[in-house]
């Protein structure tokens, strides 16, 4: 029944651009009638730009669903339907409605969810392949299969960029993070003077020598810790041996165990305690040297800013 309907459909208008519409919509025809859809969409599409009406739009849905784009071809039968019924062509609305209601199950959703503090941003733009689309389009839109881009932007944010392939699935999901700050732009003074923004200060040095010198100290503190505890064992293990044998000769097994433990421990104890309070030492060493050396920079920092001008480049600072 929509053959039917085209061929007897005119793009005529009492427009200016009548004629030029009336052309487009012929040469589109043929083409269709070739199925030569990727020729024949753009110049039904330019027909319906210059002189709208109901049998261009019914052409178009029909060339959109040679092309496999059936969102394209649904919004275009919508159309059709809509211009009819303002027309009082009520085939063309029959014909319309029914390829609609044909294509409906066959649809394809896109969802674009951007994150709430993005959507807050005064003058943000969102974009589906260089197209705007208003927040209303957003979710479930019926969207062509194939793979679409999504370009949303925002004065003072850096542009997000992402693509998203529809088809897989009834619905699909492109999900727009936090746009990150854009940097800050030059500053043109009334001399024309170009200031650039200054980059941020650099990060505070990290004080490795008070770190290093506290691991050591606490390090240092642990040895004398241990050599303590092996210095109470070996004053328990000489008790126990001048108990079992008060003679230098001694045939008592336990007691010759005991006085070698207890020479064992002490030795420990005695290179645990030396080295403990060397690490200790230099522990302090490096806390006190890298509080001097923080100390001994300078309040202010220097501090520069490229200045660019129409005959001169270089910077400009205090110190």
């Amino acid at each position: 029944m929509l053959t039917a309907v085209l061929l007897t459909a005119s793009a005529a208008g009492a427009q200016s651009n009548s004629a030029m519409a009336e052309s487009l919509f012929r040469d589109g025809k043929k083409l269709l009638e070739e199925r030569r859809f990727d020729e024949a969409c753009p110049k039904f599409k330019e027909s319906s730009r210059l002189d709208p009406s109901s049998g261009v739009e019914l052409a178009l849905g029909l060339c959109y669903e040679g092309q496999g784009k059936t969102a394209s071809a649904w919004g275009a039968y919508v159309t059709a339907a809509s211009l009819s019924r303002r027309d009082g062509r009520h085939d063309r609305e029959l014909a319309a409605n029914t390829h609609a209601e044909a294509l409906e199950p066959k649809l394809f959703h896109l969802t674009i969810q951007i994150a709430a503090e993005t959507v807050a941003v005064g003058g943000l733009t969102v974009k589906q392949d260089g197209v705007d689309v208003g927040s209303e389009t957003w979710k479930g839109a019926p969207a062509d299969p194939g793979v679409h881009t999504i370009e949303v932007t925002a004065p003072g944010k850096k542009p997000f960029t992402t693509t998203i392939e529809v088809g897989q699935e009834p619905q699909s999901t492109v999900r727009v993070p936090a746009l990150e700050d854009a940097p800050l732009p030059p500053v043109v003074a009334p001399n024309g003077v170009v200031v650039l923004p200054a980059p941020p200060p650099p990060a505070p040095p990290a004080h490795t020598g008070r770190t290093l010198g506290y691991v050591t100290g606490g390090a240092g503190a642990a040895a004398l810790v241990a050599g303590t505890i092996l210095g109470l064992v070996t004053l328990h293990n000489e008790s126990s041996a001048q108990t079992l044998c008060p003679t230098i000769h001694c045939s008592n097994m336990q007691g010759v165990s005991d006085n070698n433990s207890a020479g064992t421990t002490a030795d420990w104890s005695t290179g645990l305690f030396v080295a403990g309070a060397a690490a200790i030492g230099v522990g302090v060493t490096l806390v006190l040297l890298d509080r001097s050396s923080s100390d001994s920079r300078p309040a202010t920092r220097a501090s520069m800013t490229p200045v660019l001008t129409p005959g001169y480049a270089g910077l400009s600072g205090r110190f």
